[in-house]
């Protein structure tokens, strides 16, 4: 498997006529930079990811206490209300007792001219209808009532408690992924920066900007330019250059889509498999040699920014462009 490899590899080289060497064959300090870069990209990609959920996590718990805290409001105002009808229960219960001690009954116009308020000649009304049901049901029913509202309200508090230290615990989750994440950015600013600098020191073995690259004939491509048509139209979707996308995958692979250089890179743009499994590329669930998912995939990421993954090969492709 080595052996094919290496031959067709050489293929390229040929097929380019010794003009554009894969980026992945040069060896050093450069290529070594470069991955450092793929997988600090990956983590940037991924940090992004944990923000997005971090984020809804803290909106999930914000929304858990501040339901918490209307149940309490809503208790505490039942919790009145039945304070309020068992103290007027009890008032009842006792004018009853008096008027069964005086042979009396208590009647509509009792409740009506005892009560202080509106408010107050609703709950005697209803306590009035309610006494053909025993006295002592409605005291007890009130009761138990009052009981299970306070129960409920030491609940409650505990709730809020235990809902406030999620919404702690889940702001300190975020606040830490972008630490995290802006550290990340800034050690990938300073490897692009490296990157840029061993480039523009390094003469490049590729074609000169301006200089026509031909499409590969035979090995994986097929044929004149078969990749040619979905690298248009990816490059389109994605407001790329067609031209420094074709340029950029010849650079890289010599458009051999099988091809595996050095240090572990696959396909026509010679990704690390821990750059192409990262949750920015929707196309990671194909094979890293897939050649159609690689050019979709390219074309996004170019479009999202990340040229500098393939420096110094992207600046050689995109020159003139």
């Amino acid at each position: 498997m080595r052996v094919a490899l290496v031959g067709l590899a050489l293929l390229a080289v040929i097929a380019l006529g010794a003009a554009a060497v894969p980026a992945a064959a040069r060896t050093g300090k450069l290529e070594n930079v470069r991955a450092k870069a793929q997988v600090l990209a990956a983590d940037v990609a991924a940090l992004d990811a944990q923000i997005d959920a971090a984020v809804q996590r803290c909106t999930r718990a914000t929304d858990s206490l501040a339901a918490v805290r209307g149940q309490i409001g809503d208790n505490k105002r039942l919790r009145k209300l039945a304070l309020r009808e068992l103290e007027v229960a009890r008032a009842t219960l006792a004018a009853r007792a008096v008027a069964l001690y005086k042979h009396d009954d208590v009647t509509t116009l009792d409740a009506i001219f005892g009560a202080d308020d509106f408010s107050d000649l609703i709950s005697r009304l209803t306590m009035v209808q309610s006494i053909a049901r025993g006295d002592r049901d409605v005291l007890r029913t009130v009761e138990r009532t009052t009981r299970e509202l306070t129960d409920r309200a030491i609940s409650l508090v505990a709730d809020q408690r235990t809902a406030g230290k999620l919404v702690v615990q889940r702001d300190a989750e975020l606040k830490n992924i972008k630490v995290q994440l802006a550290e990340r950015q800034a050690t990938l600013e300073g490897v692009q920066a490296e990157i840029r600098d061993l480039a523009a020191k390094q003469k490049p073995a590729t074609p000169t900007p301006g200089e026509t690259v031909k499409p590969p004939s035979g090995g994986d491509d097929g044929g004149q330019g078969q990749w040619w048509p979905l690298i248009q139209q990816a490059a389109g979707a994605n407001g790329v250059s067609a031209r420094g996308m074709y340029r950029l995958m010849m650079i890289e692979s010599g458009g051999y889509a099988s091809i595996v250089g050095p240090g572990g890179y696959y396909g026509l743009f010679q990704y690390a498999p821990v750059t192409w499994k990262a949750s920015w590329n929707p196309y990671r669930a194909a094979a890293i040699t897939d050649g159609a998912a690689q050019i979709r995939a390219t074309a996004l990421a170019l479009g999202m920014g990340h040229g500098a993954w393939w420096e110094p090969s992207y600046s050689w492709a995109f020159s003139g462009m």
